[in-house]
């Protein structure tokens, strides 16, 4: 009989609803070639669409309140009481509850928490846990307390980033094993915790799903993906509007802006009216067929875009801040181009916009790279082993 491994997650997974969904579903379906896997997973009310978890696991979903209710706690909570704030989003008594019978009934081989957030939940005597870091949250923070529009965030961003620094630093210490999605990530949390010996694990793409497109559309498109109830990317959103948009309007009046992503603030929609916000898709290959190329303008943010690997398997060639490709081992200018300044971003999407060629051989030289480096089906099978070999150990 396999071993059993517990799974906590902080919502769903999903095969390509977001970032931290794509990789957990991608990283369970791989643990369940060694593992008999269980899923303890929080479900939010906004969270209607339909979970997809992979073939052969074991899941129990557990309520919460409402978003906007747990932000207004998390947030009173962390100022009046001190702690860092994303953490306090993610508890429940009732799966913390769960996981300390189910763990006394059979004991697993691990509790992986697939989230710093529920990294807690993992934690308890005699509970082999480990933490997946999706992002580097005290890094997303410090930057944000840098290059918010709003001074009240980067008010509490500088709050926050140290506190979030001492809870992923109590993580490391505390738990038996870590991962993280890229080599700068895992050199951060050896100098938060220089005894861990985080695992990279880097984010990826199912190329089996991703087809690599023959056609090109030259239909003016440009394409963002991404959650905006995630402040980086409304950020980044805010500043492409103010300070890029207009340079590339101007050089390229035919250029149309779509934007694939729940949660769109109403003061981003107001900002560019004439942009066309779809809201939440489930299946984004449709839309990678008809974009000439795709953005990501982060200021902020931390660990690895999927969203770049997804364009790149699908053939989009992408424009990105350097904060946006952190991480990612890309070539600025043969497999994604690289603007940090809104003269040179702009610069670099009309670039794209105008030169046919440009786009067809960034696209495929992309197409190399996350072939050769970011197949979730070789980097799911590695993380799986390396659990298996620690387990045994």
């Amino acid at each position: 009989m396999k071993p059993l491994l517990f799974s906590v997650l902080p919502r769903p997974t999903h095969p390509t609803r977001d970032g931290l969904a794509i990789r957990n579903f991608h990283l369970i379906r791989a643990l369940t070639g060694s593992f008999r896997v269980r899923a303890f997973v929080l479900r939010a009310p906004h969270l209607t669409g339909a979970a997809e978890y992979p073939e052969g696991v074991d899941v129990e979903e557990f309520s919460q309140l409402p978003r906007a209710v747990r932000r207004a706690q998390a947030a009173a909570a962390s100022l009046l009481f001190g702690g860092s704030y994303s953490p306090r989003l993610y508890q429940s008594a009732k799966l913390r509850a769960r996981l300390s019978r189910e763990t006394a009934r059979e004991r697993p081989a691990w509790i992986v928490a697939h989230s710093y957030h529920v990294g807690p939940l993992a934690l308890g005597r005699g509970r082999p846990s480990w933490v997946d870091f999706h992002n580097l949250d005290s890094t997303i923070w410090e930057r944000m307390s840098e290059t918010a529009a709003s001074l009240p965030l980067r008010a509490f961003a500088g709050l926050q980033a140290p506190r979030v620094r001492g809870f992923e630093r109590m993580l490391l210490t505390r738990a038996d094993g870590a991962s993280c999605v890229s080599v700068p990530d895992a050199s951060e949390l050896l100098r938060l915790a220089p005894a861990a010996s985080p695992v990279v694990v880097p984010n990826a793409v199912d190329l089996s799903r991703y087809d690599f497109r023959r056609a090109r559309p030259g239909s003016g498109v440009i394409l963002f993906v991404g959650d905006l109830s995630w402040p980086p990317n409304a950020e980044g959103l805010r500043w492409f509007a103010d300070r890029v948009w207009p340079l590339v309007r101007a050089a390229a009046p035919a250029a149309r802006l779509e934007i694939l992503g729940r949660g769109a603030p109403a003061s981003l929609v107001r900002r560019a009216p004439e942009w066309t916000f779809l809201g939440e898709g489930g299946d984004t290959r449709p839309h990678w067929a008809r974009a000439d190329a795709a953005i990501v303008p982060l200021r902020a943010g931390g660990g690895t875009r999927l969203k770049i690997l997804e364009a790149a398997a699908c053939g989009v060639p992408v424009v990105s801040t350097t904060v946006g490709a952190e991480g990612l081992e890309l070539e600025p200018g043969r497999e994604i181009l690289l603007g940090d300044d809104s003269p040179d971003f702009a610069d670099s999407l009309v670039r794209l916009l105008r030169d046919p060629s440009l786009r067809e051989s960034i696209s495929a030289a992309a197409r190399v790279r996350v072939e050769r480096r970011y197949d979730w089906a070789r980097i799911g099978e590695a993380f799986a082993a390396e659990l298996v070999a620690r387990a045994r150990g």
